[in-house]
């Protein structure tokens, strides 16, 4: 995988691109991570055109300009962007976590542009029922208002990645690949934040369940669920009342926590190229 970058309408994506021939699949990360976290499957997918983007301001992506905030229909425009910049009449999109649920949303969207779906460890939109709307509303823009991170002060790498480990099921070294992304190192060696402060901030409103089930009945093209057994994420439940939603899906089970695919590659990686071989 190489360093390079994709022009998305206002703001530049950084990503690791194979560089292959054949179909191209756009691996779009989790909340908070980078293309780093997607690229244990690389060898797994060397006979396709993998491409893991690190969204907008993660990794060293464009920063949404001051007064920007990060929806999830932003970062559906700027893969629209991508997608049509580069000319490609059709892709794979495949996501992890936040990531799973933009690439059903985009294809739900625009089902004419994508042949297949592969979701790790996310079915579908998180919903809330109409009556939070206020306060959804509220929630976000109160913390829009609330003190940034300061982008200048030092990070100390391994209390960071301690950190990352205690408020999610990650490994030490996966944790400290996807932190090494979001930071940038001085002449001196010292790491400072190089993701969006921005990006703690809320979305202003969830889609409704009703919204959510539309939105993935517009899917056309087969849907592939890898589920965690061990994740908060619970996807054997969500999918089980979710399942009805999508014409071609099917859903598989691996052993490991919510970043299975970092976990488990060898097992993930050969299940993703067999579902697009299939394609």
């Amino acid at each position: 995988m190489i360093e390079t970058e994709f022009q998305a309408g206002a703001v530049t994506l950084t990503a690791l691109d194979n560089q292959g021939g054949g179909t191209v699949i756009i691996g779009l990360h989790g909340y908070m991570d980078n293309a780093a976290s997607l690229e244990p499957l690389a060898p797994f997918l060397h006979n396709f055109r993998f491409i893991a983007l690190d969204m907008a301001g993660h990794g060293s992506s464009t920063h949404r300009p001051y007064g920007s905030h990060y929806n999830l229909v932003d970062y559906l425009q700027d893969l629209h962007a991508m997608i049509e910049h580069q000319g490609f009449e059709q892709v794979v999109l495949l996501g992890h976590s936040l990531g799973g649920i933009l690439a059903t949303m985009y294809a739900g969207i625009f089902p004419d542009k994508v042949i297949g779906v592969v979701s790790i460890d996310a079915c579908g939109p998180l919903t809330e029922s109409a009556d939070t709307t206020a306060a959804q509303l509220k929630d976000s823009i109160e913390s829009r208002y609330k003190r940034s991170r300061n982008r200048l002060k030092v990070v100390d790498l391994e209390q960071a990645v301690a950190a990352r480990c205690q408020i999610s099921d990650i490994g030490e070294s996966h944790a400290r690949a996807i932190l090494q992304r979001n930071l940038t190192q001085d002449a001196g060696g010292h790491y400072f934040w190089a993701s969006d402060p921005k990006l703690r901030t809320r979305s202003n409103l969830r889609l409704t369940e009703e919204q959510a089930k539309a939105l993935m009945a517009s899917i056309t093209c087969p849907v592939y669920f890898a589920a965690a057994s061990d994740s908060f994420k619970n996807l054997r439940e969500r999918y089980g009342q979710r399942a009805s939603w999508f014409k071609h899906a099917q859903c598989d089970y691996f052993t490991g926590g919510h970043h299975v695919h970092m976990e488990k590659p060898e097992e993930i990686g050969p299940a993703v190229a067999h579902f697009v071989e299939q394609l």
